[in-house]
């Protein structure tokens, strides 16, 4: 706290008693009081201390009065900045829009949901789940037989196998895949080298041996799951011949000319209903079969329906709200014993009256009591709607988190809404994104005049009429996606239908470290109208743009494409509350110094013209964190507040500072004329006692001569 500062009462040099000469032969007086006896130090200290001591006293009082001013102003800054930190909490933990799901038959399936799944009930029933390949060796004598030596190659797809040799084998191979082949010489040539030489490659394929209790069989399966992951092995000798032979490396062939493995698991897709709609799946972890949900798959059970419930994730929302109930109270608490008065006292308290904090607590009120503007034909419009009450005697909060509860599971939006800053569409096309500080709440129409769009390149028109074959060291090329350039990009070798060889240009490119730093991607297909491929980049806007800038010359021809710079995209335009809005991409932005400053909407697509509207509600959270920023800012009451009691106590320190300048001048000056005094009084005794010595030697010689005149007399 700021005090008064400690001053000393030193003498300045001009007060200092000089000597006084009294006659011949006397002393020198050099203090206070030695002349006189009178005029002392302790004389002009008590006169000084009666001038300056209660100016000082009400110094040090104001000061005390302003110091606890300002440390009352901290303790509820502290409290204030602890409920804003809870009211940007709860608008964070709705914005977010976190969901649980809960399964009727957790044995069979569980689930998790992002923000964008939609509230309810649905209908689940996994009919089978999605499976890897098992193939296996006949049987070997130990782990360390050797098998033979050769080439093993892997490629994934389709396969179909009924049994009987190769006449029940077919097999397709998925677009754009590539084939992975391991050298198996005499250093790995046993069952186990063999086992630790596919681990190793990291191909997507797993090797382990089994003992069946008789023999050793050496098991391969693909690593992923699904209809089209299984894989097709062939073998070839160490002369390059194709190897089918049973009693050496051709014993693990799998393929169109040798069938040596069995075939335990078949490669399957899981296969559920979603509210008795089919559907199937690669994987046991679904997704897309209900909008932002992810099914996790763990045992069929055909014929035995259940339900999956997605709902509001209650628990963080109902806590994020009793934190917001308790930081307010904490504050109104400590506001009201700061700015009460007691009636049986008489007295108030330290910040009765304050008008800063006046000031900030009608608009904290306020916004804890209106109704929130836009929420239109919604079942709420108040915390009172959702629990929250105040307790018109004290002032406090009380919360009825069953009440919440209830609505949140059937107006979830409308809870949102209410405690966050949230937009709506009329058009389903138009999503609203996000807003500002600046954004007003209300309804504002939409009218697009321009579509965004995506730039990209196209080869020329009849490139590519049939299948392509890309050759080694003919198939590389450099592109560069929204202006970021990728690294060199190779194409596997092989030969390609026009759609697989779109697939895979689209694959590899996407694949680039570069491209993928920089979030920069592009969709490769192929035109059948005019034989070409298409590259267009999966950005919209004026950055949004294809271009080549290096290819090798053979694969130019093949594809057809060039060393070239594409067409860039354009931005969506149009206008937000009938005033032209910043396009950028997708994205609509309100216009500065517009009622829909800020507000941002993304246009998907459709036609031109008017679009409908959007509505923005600006809630009780995003309002009160506004109203806090501002209140607690620099230019707020509270930190002007604080700045004028710090100032009056810099104003008090000064006025006290120079009446300790006067006091030690007339400290000075009464020193100087004690001194006068005391001297001249010092010389008026030292004058008295001259006179009363020489009277009575006068008196004495007197007395003598007349005792010696006395004397004579009588000799006569």
């Amino acid at each position: 706290m700021t005090s008064i500062s400690s001053t000393s009462s030193t003498s300045p040099s001009s007060s200092s008693v000089g000597t006084t000469n009294i006659g011949s032969g006397t002393g020198t007086v050099s203090s206070l009081g030695i002349g006189s006896g009178i005029l002392t130090s302790s004389v002009v200290d008590s006169l000084i201390s009666a001038t300056q001591g209660p100016q000082q006293a009400v110094y040090q009082s104001q000061i005390s009065t302003l110091n606890t001013k300002i440390s009352d102003y901290g303790t509820l800054q502290g409290l204030l900045s602890t409920f804003q930190s809870a009211a940007s909490a709860l608008s964070s933990s709705l914005t977010s829009g976190a969901k649980t799901v809960t399964s009727a038959n957790t044995s069979l399936a569980s689930a998790t949901a992002s923000s964008f799944a939609q509230s309810g009930s649905y209908s689940l029933e996994v009919d089978q789940l999605a499976s890897t390949q098992q193939l296996v060796t006949q049987g070997y004598s130990s782990a360390t037989s050797v098998v033979g030596t050769g080439t093993l190659s892997f490629t994934t797809g389709t396969t179909t196998y009924t049994g009987g040799g190769t006449s029940g084998y077919s097999f397709t191979p998925n677009s754009g895949a590539a084939t992975s082949s391991i050298q198996i010489t005499s250093s790995n040539d046993t069952l186990s080298g063999i086992r630790d030489a596919i681990n190793n490659a990291n191909i997507g394929v797993t090797a382990s041996i089994i003992y069946n209790g008789s023999t050793y069989q050496l098991s391969v399966a693909s690593s992923a799951t699904g209809a089209n992951n299984s894989v097709q092995i062939g073998v070839t000798n160490s002369s390059g011949a194709t190897d089918t032979s049973t009693t050496d490396l051709g014993a693990l062939a799998f393929n169109s000319s040798a069938v040596n493995l069995s075939q335990a698991t078949a490669a399957s897709n899981a296969s559920l209903k979603v509210n008795g709609i089919p559907i199937s799946s690669s994987s046991n972890t679904v997704g897309g079969a209900i909008n932002g949900v992810v099914i996790n798959l763990l045992q069929a059970s055909v014929g035995n329906p259940f339900n999956l419930t997605i709902a509001p994730d209650t628990t963080n929302i109902t806590k994020s709200v009793q934190s917001l109930v308790d930081s307010y109270n904490a504050y109104q608490a400590q506001y009201s014993t700061y700015t009460a008065f007691n009636a049986s006292t008489g007295t108030g308290g330290p910040l009765m009256g304050d008008p800063g904090l006046q000031t900030a607590m009608n608009q904290i009120t306020n916004i804890l009591g209106n109704m929130v503007t836009g929420m239109g034909s919604a079942s709420i419009h108040s915390l009172a709607d959702i629990g929250i009450s105040t307790n018109s005697q004290t002032g406090q909060m009380t919360f009825d988190n069953t009440k919440l509860a209830s609505v949140l599971q059937s107006n979830p939006q409308d809870v949102i809404s209410l405690l966050s800053s949230n937009g709506s569409t009329t058009d389903s096309l138009i999503s609203y994104v996000s807003n500002t500080t600046a954004t007003q709440a209300g309804t504002y129409g939409i009218n697009v005049t321009q579509l965004a769009t995506q730039g990209g390149l196209n080869g020329s028109n009849g490139s590519v009429t049939g299948n392509v074959t890309v050759a080694s060291g003919s198939n590389t090329l450099v592109v560069s996606v929204d202006g970021n350039s990728s690294s060199t990009v190779t194409i596997p070798a092989g030969t390609y239908t026009p759609t697989q060889l779109a697939q895979t240009l689209q694959a590899q490119i996407n694949a680039d470290s570069n491209l993928k730093a920089a979030g920069a991607s592009l969709s490769a297909a192929y035109d059948s109208t005019n034989s070409r491929l298409t590259l267009n980049s999966n950005s919209y806007g004026s950055l949004s743009n294809v271009d080549i800038t290096s290819i090798n010359s053979t694969l130019a021809t093949s594809l057809g494409l060039t060393v070239a710079n594409g067409t860039a995209g354009v931005d969506v335009a149009g206008t937000i509350n009938g005033v032209a809005a910043t396009g950028v991409g997708q994205m609509l932005t309100g216009a500065k110094g517009d009622a829909s400053e800020g507000l941002a909407v993304q246009i998907l697509g459709g036609s031109l013209g008017s679009r409908g509207t959007v509505t923005y509600v600006n809630g009780v959270g995003q309002q009160l964190n506004t109203a806090l920023t501002s209140i607690l800012g620099s230019n707020g009451p509270f930190t002007n507040q604080v700045n004028s009691f710090n100032s009056q106590v810099t104003e008090i320190n000064t006025q006290n500072s120079n009446l300790t300048t006067r006091m030690n001048a007339l400290r000075a000056t009464m020193t100087s004329e004690f001194s006068a005094y005391d001297a001249m009084i010092a010389q008026m005794n030292s004058t008295s006692s001259y006179l009363a010595s020489f009277f009575n030697a006068q008196s004495n010689s007197s007395s003598s001569s007349s005792s010696s005149s006395s004397v004579g007399s009588t000799g006569h």
